[in-house]
C-alpha cells in the first residue's frame, strides 16, 4: 500500500512540473530580425535567407510548417521582412515572418 501512495506521489509531482515547465517555455519572448530576403533554400524551402540592411549581415533562418506568414505567402527576393525568431540549439528557428514591403 505504501508503495502505491508513493506511485501516485511521485507521477503526481512528475506531472506538475511537466506542466509547469511547458507554461514556462511558452512565455518565451522572441527575437526579431528586420532585413531584405535573400532567397529560400531547400527542396521543401526549408531555409529563409535575410540580409540585414545596416550592416550587410545575412542570417539563415529553419523554416517549416508551424511559420506563420504575414501576408500568407513565402516572401519573394528583395522583399522586406520581419522575421520574429527563437533560438533553438544553436540554429534560428522563425515562427513568425512578416512581409512590410518590396524594396527593388
Amino acid at each position: 500500500m505504501k508503495m502505491v501512495k508513493r506511485t501516485l506521489i511521485f507521477t503526481f509531482v512528475a506531472l506538475l512540473l511537466i506542466f509547469e515547465a511547458n507554461a514556462l517555455v511558452s512565455q518565451e519572448h522572441f527575437s526579431t530580425f528586420i532585413g531584405t530576403t535573400v532567397g529560400i533554400q531547400g527542396v521543401f524551402r526549408q531555409w529563409l535567407d535575410v540580409k540585414n540592411n545596416k550592416d550587410g549581415m545575412i542570417i539563415n533562418f529553419r523554416i517549416g510548417r508551424d511559420t506563420v506568414y504575414a501576408p500568407h505567402r513565402y516572401p519573394f527576393p528583395g522583399e522586406k521582412v520581419k522575421v520574429e525568431y527563437l533560438p533553438i540549439r544553436g540554429v534560428d528557428v522563425a515562427y513568425k515572418v512578416t512581409i512590410l514591403r518590396r524594396t527593388t
